[in-house]
């Protein structure tokens, strides 16, 4: 898998633009925009790897796919749900492994260790972050990761966790269906959700196991699948394959060659653009916000020092008065974060009293043998379906506080970046500063905090939860009569409803404060870079002029020349994004994506 010549170009060509801003930048006393662009920025764009997530259910043959993919059986395979770990498969010369712990830490394994690590049955995956197994596969080459998840119908909360926080971040999704079950109501339901919205022009759709049908059968599912995920979005993307039979013999027929050839162009081609379209733009940005402080120091040359200072102390004061504002954010997150659990606790309160008020009424209706089967699914399918509605519920608050939160923050920055105008600004530029200049990607924050809290916690709540309330839901009717079963039944399930409810209140509060804790970071650091980058520059500009005073012809000369090579830089940038789209194609190349 090869980068395009004009990507590699590109690339470089972005590379060495970061590095010219981040020169001038500390040139002019900007240091932590500089520290920022070669720590962060650069780096990024050097090593970045392409992320290839592979989704579905358990029990769809993810595993078993992923090595056919892969060329090698890598993953333990099972018929239950095997993977209990993310897994990162990487280029490696030689097959390595290691297991990413919560902790932090990180340990190599023996092949023999694997299974520990990485399935339900090895007892381990709850110490896990992800593993990551080194193949030297050509599939990996040029920086490309291969992500198998565990099953999206898996509630297991941290295993979910790790499923949907994924998906956003993808270059490509393969969202794997069984050709002998394809395309459930499950499956609909979480592509509708969960996946749509983050990946919908990156989602492709393999059919697996079609091994197992006859070729009548192969046209029939094959129709329904295309027809029906049509009516989801348009022109999905779907190729149907044996991951068996391309494991066992490579057989050219099996539909494995068609889709490698398909992931081959797409992560070479069509992701790269993206991804180097958007560290252009990130350049441009950046160059544009180095451009506007440049011109507050060309202002500041045509006032004398008095003047200067005054204006300097206006702009401080301002400054001083949005940090203030921003800091009193924190009181207001904890503040909402509170209420918001008190409203869900009562919330829960009231559902189990209704719930043990009508479940007597209830247990007399039914057969006893049926109570006795059956309550204690009854009951954890009830929990279930109030925790979905109450967790949609708890993601509206969360996010409507983190609106309110985002737009106050750029209220802020908007205030700041206007005083910097009006004191200092220079007439032929509008001095611009928002929390974008800063690299605080508001739509990224909301993802990560969203995508992996909240939207996380609607679909894995009640299966994540249940499950360690499960001894208390263990309800055993030992009974062999009627009345007995009842009156046991009546006797036993309110206080386990109760404890139950009890039980899921402290995961609530946990999710609140997990994410009142991401949105008051947020904050602080968008109030802290707010208050370095001006800082730096204020501080910067009075020291020169304090020290350079009578010079300042040679002030603006250099000043004159770093504005003319950032503009240049901006002008440069906005041409190679043109070109990025324009040359999508070169010689001997085809003029689209193969069809599948």
């Amino acid at each position: 898998m090869i980068l395009l010549e004009h990507h590699k170009s590109a690339k470089r060509e972005i590379i060495t633009r970061f590095e010219q801003l981040a020169e001038v930048a500390e040139g002019v006393g900007m240091v932590t925009l500089a520290r920022d662009i070669r720590t962060t920025r650069i780096p990024k764009i050097e090593s970045e790897r392409f992320h290839l997530v592979v989704l579905g259910e358990f029990n769809h043959g993810k595993s078993t796919f992923v090595n056919s993919m892969l060329g090698s059986d890598i993953l333990p395979t099972g018929i239950t749900p095997t993977t209990a770990s993310i897994n990162h498969v990487v280029w490696a010369q030689h097959p390595t492994a290691r297991v990413m712990l919560l902790s932090g830490e990180s340990r190599y394994l023996e092949p023999s260790q694997l299974k520990d690590w990485v399935t339900v049955a090895g007892g381990h995956a709850s110490e896990v972050s992800y593993v990551e197994l080194g193949y030297p596969s050509d599939l990996l080459t040029n920086n490309v990761v291969l992500v198998d998840t565990p099953g999206v119908n898996d509630l297991n909360e941290q295993r979910a966790e790790v499923t949907y926080g994924y998906v956003p971040r993808a270059d490509a999704v393969v969202f794997l269906l069984d050709a002998g079950q394809a395309l459930k109501d499950s499956e609909r339901e979480f592509l509708r959700s969960r996946v749509l919205e983050n990946a919908r022009d990156r989602l492709i759709f393999v059919l697996g196991k079609m091994d197992m049908l006859s070729s009548d059968e192969k046209v029939a599912v094959i129709d329904y699948v295309k027809k029906n995920l049509a009516q989801l979005m348009p022109d999905p993307v779907v190729f149907p394959l044996s991951a068996r039979d391309w494991a066992k013999t490579k057989d050219p027929a099996s539909g494995m060659p068609e889709l490698l050839a398909y992931l081959e162009r797409f992560l070479a081609r069509d992701r790269a653009q993206v991804i180097l379209d958007n560290a252009a733009a990130d350049a441009a940005r950046t160059a544009a916000y180095v451009e506007n402080n440049l011109g507050v120091r060309m202002h500041s040359y045509n006032l004398n020092i008095e003047e200067l200072e005054e204006r300097i102390t206006a702009v401080r004061e301002q400054l001083d008065t949005s940090k203030r504002k921003l800091d009193e954010l924190h009181i207001r997150i904890d503040a909402d974060a509170e209420s918001i659990k008190a409203q869900i606790g009562l919330d829960l309160e009231a559902f189990a009293k209704s719930f043990v008020q009508a479940l007597p009424a209830q247990i007399d209706a039914v057969d006893a043998n049926d109570v006795k089967a059956y309550l204690p699914q009854f009951i954890e399918d009830k929990f279930k379906e109030w925790a979905e509605v109450e967790g949609a519920k708890l993601a509206a608050m969360l996010e409507h506080l983190a609106e309110e939160v985002i737009s106050i923050t750029n209220e802020n920055v908007a205030a700041a970046a206007a005083t910097l105008a009006e004191r200092l600004g220079p007439e032929d530029t509008q001095v611009e500063i928002s929390v974008d200049s800063f690299k605080y990607d508001v739509g990224i924050y909301a993802v990560g905090a969203l995508g992996t809290t909240v939207m996380l916690f609607v679909n894995a709540l009640a299966g994540g939860l249940l499950t360690l309330a499960a001894p208390i839901l263990a309800i055993v009717l030992k009974s062999k009569i009627a009345g007995d079963i009842r009156v046991q039944a009546k006797e036993k399930v309110p206080a386990a409803v109760l404890n139950a409810a009890e039980a899921m209140k402290p995961h609530f509060d946990r999710c609140i404060d997990d994410f009142a804790k991401r949105l008051s970071e947020f904050v602080s650091n968008a109030g802290n870079t707010l208050y370095k980058g001006i800082s730096e520059i204020l501080d910067r500009t009075m020291r020169e002029r304090r020290e350079h005073g009578g010079d300042l012809e040679s002030m603006k000369g250099v000043t004159t020349a770093q504005i003319l090579q950032i503009r240049a830089a901006s002008s440069a940038l906005k041409q190679l994004r043109e070109h990025l789209w324009s040359s999508e194609t070169e010689p001997g190349e085809p003029d689209a994506l193969p069809a599948p």
